[in-house]
């Protein structure tokens, strides 16, 4: 049978052999006024519980060891790091029963430093994003692309390689557009610009035109620029000559304006001229007619 001895000198209860139980009807209080109950081993410190200001410190007592929860089976689950990490292992952090799972390149969102707007940025870098409650890593390209990337695309720039004859008088006649110089999105086909999926937005747009009478004499009096959104005329602009009895009979017009698009919305130029010369076409001259644009950033 082992032997209690209650050591009042040093101030212990020694136990000769065994384990000893404290078995009581109520609960068993430690009331350290010091503020520290420590749990040792053999005469070595090991853990120690102070109070700090009614917060509760758990403070290892033997340096490069680590603070280790485990469950029932024996399964680490945390770490408290000498390194000062709290180190939960892989598949082993949940938030209300759902899983949270990541890299460490996830984890660690800010690295080596409080420094901001110092690292370039590449469109292969990657990006964490919440997608509708999970978090995601896509690319800076990617998201370049869903907000416009600040690089003013869809963007155009066409003209004619060569002249375009049979504009009527007083009559709308669409420009046929044959040469593209910029078409980043290939969003114009078939003499017009289409704005392309997911390119929704304000677009700025620009025309000029170079008109010269088909005829001998100067009979042109006027130019109009139009400007068709789907179909239908959205907005112009004229010029108004009187050349009659001169031989310059060509005029220039142009027109720039900021539309808010749709996508599928197309853009058409078309041109009206008269001429007083009855029977006689205009011709829209070549190269200097142009017609571009880009969607605002």
């Amino acid at each position: 049978m082992a032997n209690i001895e209650l050591d009042g000198t040093n101030k212990k209860i020694k136990v000769d052999s065994g384990d000893l139980t404290l078995d009581v009807p109520g609960d068993i209080i430690l009331d350290a006024d010091g503020a520290d109950v420590v749990f040792a081993d053999g005469g070595t410190n090991i853990l120690k519980v102070t109070n700090s200001s009614s917060d509760v410190v758990l403070q290892p007592q033997v340096d490069a060891k680590d603070i280790i929860f485990k469950q029932y089976d024996g399964t680490t689950v945390a770490t408290v790091e000498d390194n000062g990490t709290f180190n939960v292992p892989t598949d082993k952090l949940a938030i209300n029963g759902t899983a949270v799972t990541a890299t460490a390149a996830e984890i660690n969102l800010i690295d080596g430093g409080t420094a901001r707007g110092t690292t370039a940025i590449a469109d292969g870098d990657g990006v964490l994003i919440n997608d509708a409650g999970t978090m995601r890593q896509t690319t800076v390209e990617t998201l370049k692309t869903y907000i416009g990337g600040g690089d003013n695309t869809p963007s155009f720039s066409v003209r004619n390689a060569s002249d375009q004859a049979g504009i009527n008088t007083n009559s709308a006649t669409k420009i046929t557009f044959d040469t593209e110089d910029v078409d980043t999105d290939s969003a114009f086909a078939s003499d017009k610009f289409t704005v392309p999926s997911g390119a929704a937005g304000k677009y700025f747009l620009t025309s000029s035109l170079t008109i010269e009478a088909d005829s001998g004499v100067s009979n042109l009096r006027s130019i109009d620029l139009l400007i068709y959104k789907n179909g239908s005329n959205y907005d112009s602009t004229q010029v108004s000559t009187d050349y009659r009895n001169n031989y310059n009979h060509t005029g220039a017009v142009s027109m720039s304006l900021i539309l808010d698009l749709s996508v599928s919305d197309y853009i058409e130029i078309y041109v009206k001229v008269l001429d007083e010369a009855d029977g006689n076409d205009s011709i829209a001259k070549g190269k200097k007619c142009v017609f571009g644009g880009f969607k605002l950033a």
